[in-house]
């Protein structure tokens, strides 16, 4: 069991959340389960380390900036379902009489993808398909497009998230649905906040990393070098958090020199293809430039990313009204634009707790048209029976805390493999139609022949003979095949 490290068990905070269970631990962070006794409802309270002490003034200031955070997150969570909602941002009191911040989520029962992950490798199947991973976590990227591109009274802004992985996906079951939330938008802004408060400590040396090195952007590693963060960081985080979920163990792994040294080598990049995954040109191609060393190289958009990714992988054009960005936003928002009118932010943190409310649309981010019991049966690890992941609390209602180490072996090889590079669905796409007009010429010149043989006479419309109509479908259908052909070459 997870230690009370504050000592609030059985207490009542801020006169309404009366504090249930220790829930998890992470580096950053303690959260609980409470019931809010005027909602009568389970939530989560997660409680920040705030490193150091805190004179009066700093607490005052490192609150207000935990304010505002909480105040985007709740406005982002109003507007995008795919994201956990905040109820509540107040200071706990306890008997030591610390300094202890927390904001109560929605609890959310269901586990994390990183958990999923770790499951179906525990119980020795194979890695998540591809077009599973794609189809799953659509909601997840159409969140992040809305929230890179979030309107305001004086403009957009764009929300970023800075530290996706597999650990901050949830995939929870709300009201008989199953939704992929976003967890702890924000997170990276608030404990850079905490360590600039507290002064002479760094991130490093206060144990509160900004972003997770497996998962971190050259940017986040490099400023200097690479230019500051934006909607590209992001891009990165989603491409590695697909790249996991598709070969079964995180992309870069080893202590923090070993996964830099990975993270901006510009000879191998950690696609699908380079980890063991057979994969076509052209998805080798997206993760190429989705994992790009240089933003300026990268996908400035999670929506361009997907839309390409989606059309490679599941073939046929993908949607993009709502979900893709305009590029006339996103020009504004690359390195070194700083008369850009949109302005970058990210939103408070969340947590893998809480009792799930709808969006107030009424609109689901429910995955795909698939039931739920096939959504089990493919990603595993949701059914009772499924055993919890190894090197984490119980996960009965929550998934892996942030923050919490993880007992995977250090590597950072990757092994590349033969592939074949056949284009598969998006080739057969473009060869339907030419193909059933050539089927139904064929039946008409079929019918037409049989018609003869059994009457003696030709099937005809008038002076038109069935026939004549048949041969120019068949040409039509060849020079149909020969052009997607020729651009299925050149693409």
């Amino acid at each position: 069991m997870t230690e009370d490290v504050f000592g609030i068990l059985g207490t009542t905070q801020e006169g309404a959340f009366r504090v249930d269970e220790v829930v998890g631990e992470g580096g950053f962070a303690v959260v609980y389960r409470a019931h809010h006794q005027a909602f009568r409802a389970d939530v989560a309270l997660k409680c920040l380390k705030v490193p150091g002490s805190l004179s009066p003034e700093q607490e005052r200031d490192f609150l207000e900036k935990f304010r505002e955070e909480a105040e985007l997150l709740f406005r982002l969570s109003a507007a995008i379902p795919s994201v956990v909602r905040p109820l509540h941002v107040g200071t706990i009191k306890n008997q030591q009489n610390r300094f202890i911040p927390f904001i109560a989520l929605e609890w959310l029962d269901g586990r994390s993808l990183d958990a999923v992950i770790e499951t179906r490798r525990l119980q020795g199947k194979p890695p998540l398909p591809l077009e599973t991973v794609v189809r799953m976590l659509e909601p997840v990227a159409q969140g992040l497009a809305r929230a890179h591109n979030l309107p305001a009274q004086n403009g957009p802004i764009s929300i970023v998230h800075r530290d996706l992985k597999p650990e901050n996906l949830f995939i929870a079951k709300t009201h008989g649905e199953t939704q992929v939330k976003i967890l702890d938008f924000g997170i990276a802004k608030v404990k850079s906040a905490a360590t600039q408060i507290v002064g002479r400590l760094s991130s490093e040396q206060s144990g509160l990393a900004a972003f997770t090195p497996a998962y971190g952007a050259p940017e986040q590693w490099l400023p200097k070098r690479f230019g500051q963060t934006g909607p590209w960081t992001d891009v990165w985080g989603l491409a590695l958090t697909v790249v996991e979920a598709a070969i079964g163990r995180p992309p870069l792994e080893g202590d923090a020199h070993a996964i830099l040294g990975a993270a901006i080598d510009d000879r191998e990049r950690p696609t699908p293809r380079s980890l063991g995954v057979e994969t076509s040109d052209e998805v080798q191609a997206i993760f190429e430039r989705a994992l790009a060393v240089d933003p300026k190289d990268r996908y400035g958009s999670v929506g361009l990313f997907w839309s390409d990714l989606q059309a490679a992988v599941l073939g046929g054009a993908s949607e993009r009204s709502d979900f893709e960005l305009s590029q006339s936003v996103l020009t504004g928002l690359r390195r070194h634009a700083s008369d850009s009118p949109i302005r970058v932010s990210s939103s408070a943190p969340t947590v893998r707790g809480a009792v799930a409310a709808p969006a107030e649309n009424g609109s689901s981010s429910s995955i795909g048209s698939r039931t739920e019991l096939e959504l089990m049966d493919s990603v595993g690890g949701f059914r009772s029976d499924a055993p919890p992941h190894q090197s984490n609390p119980p996960l009965d209602n929550v998934g892996i805390m942030p923050g919490v180490v993880s007992s995977r072996p250090p590597s950072t090889r990757m092994v590349a493999r033969a592939v074949d590079t056949t284009r598969g669905p998006s080739l057969v796409s473009r060869f339907a139609r030419p193909l059933k007009l050539m089927v139904v010429a064929v039946l008409i010149m079929g019918a037409d022949f049989a018609y003869a043989a059994v009457s003696g006479s030709t099937f005809a419309l008038g002076p038109v003979r069935a026939s004549w109509i048949a041969g120019p479908m068949v040409l039509a259908a060849l020079v149909l095949l020969v052009v997607a052909l020729v651009r299925d070459v050149e693409g």
